[in-house]
């Protein structure tokens, strides 16, 4: 068996990347399970699944990506 080169099929676009806070964010997510507080686990599970568009609340307030930065380096959202 031999290695064969991935062919890209499609460019991924500016509106698909991620910025690097939330990419942070979820990257934190994933290495500990944990969510930001005051963040719905099943909406923010669902969220991300959707690829992080629209907007995300914790305790009745949008969360920007500036804050899930925060959250991924301190554990607050603050």
């Amino acid at each position: 068996m031999s290695a064969q080169k991935a062919v890209l099929t499609e460019e991924p676009r500016d509106e698909d990347m991620l910025d690097a806070d939330t990419s942070a964010a979820i990257l934190r997510w994933m290495e500990s399970a944990f969510v930001p507080d005051g963040v719905n686990p099943q909406r923010w599970e669902q969220w991300i699944d959707g690829g992080c568009r629209g907007h995300i609340e914790a305790n009745g307030v949008s969360v920007t990506p500036a804050m899930l930065g925060n959250w991924a380096r301190t554990g607050s959202l603050r």
